[in-house]
């Protein structure tokens, strides 16, 4: 059943933090969402990357979505990297007014699996003007094993549950580019569309590694939800009025992968 009324928007890690700096939260970006955040007034759940913080782990670590035996030290790391990550995003969503409900993926996933009553319960809080805030994270497999699981993937997860009526990737960069050096954007995709395979993927020099796939993985989620019916608009979460406006339905820069109907 479609949650009409209801808005998912991902924080990806290259907004929330200075990926190029180890474990470094870009606090005045946060603050500027978590203050657009607080202004949406409908329901709203919120997902978040890793960045510098889980993926610089992750790379240390070794550690891929692939499940295997971990070294068990660098999955306490990992995660507390990410609990830590959360508690700055929720305290500065709480300081902007919203009501953040910090939520990690064992709560409605077994693994990889969607528990979908307990997704459910995320939208029932959401309705009733609470804000979960869920993360990629490093998630138990069974036995000795141990995955991670992106925002990205849980996006995808949460939206096939939900069936939100708006879902927002909010990344470091205006949309999707044809080209990366003219900046020229793709205001518009659809499934089938041939432009998909025109778009310039590259992530820029100089940045730390992003185990779970970078804006690939984004735009592949994005072009799965999209597959199930929903619009999917990714902007630039630097500007954070165009997530309120995205969130809102109206048509702020960025792009918008159309639902497939």
């Amino acid at each position: 059943m479609k949650n009409k009324g209801l808005a998912l928007v991902k924080l990806g890690g290259s907004v929330i933090t200075h990926k190029d700096r180890p474990l470094a939260a870009n606090t005045g970006a946060i603050e500027g969402m978590a203050k657009a955040l607080a202004g949406i007034g409908m329901p709203l759940i919120v997902v978040h990357g890793g960045g510098s913080f889980g993926h610089y782990w992750s790379v240390k670590y070794d550690m891929h979505t692939r499940p295997a035996p971990y070294d068990p030290h660098g999955v306490a790391v990992v995660h507390e990297s990410m609990v830590a990550l959360n508690q700055i995003i929720v305290n500065s969503m709480i300081k902007a007014g919203a009501n953040p409900y910090a939520v990690a993926p064992p709560a409605y996933a077994a693994g990889h699996r969607p528990m979908a009553a307990r997704i459910k319960e995320l939208a029932v809080m959401a309705q009733n003007k609470m804000v979960p805030v869920t993360f990629g994270d490093v998630v138990h497999m069974g036995g000795r094993k141990y995955s991670i699981l992106s925002g990205d993937a849980l996006m995808s997860m949460l939206a096939k549950s939900l069936r939100p009526s708006r879902v927002v990737f909010a990344t470091n960069v205006d949309g999707i580019y044809r080209d990366m050096e003219t900046k020229e954007l793709v205001p518009e995709l659809r499934q089938g569309s041939s432009k998909r395979r025109q778009v310039d993927f590259k992530s820029g020099a100089g940045v730390v590694a992003d185990v779970t796939g970078g804006m690939q993985r984004k735009v592949r989620e994005a072009f799965k939800i999209a597959s199930m019916g929903m619009d999917v608009v990714l902007v630039n979460g630097l500007v954070p009025e165009r997530i309120a406006q995205a969130a809102a339905g109206k048509a702020p820069v960025g792009t918008v992968i159309r639902g497939r109907k």
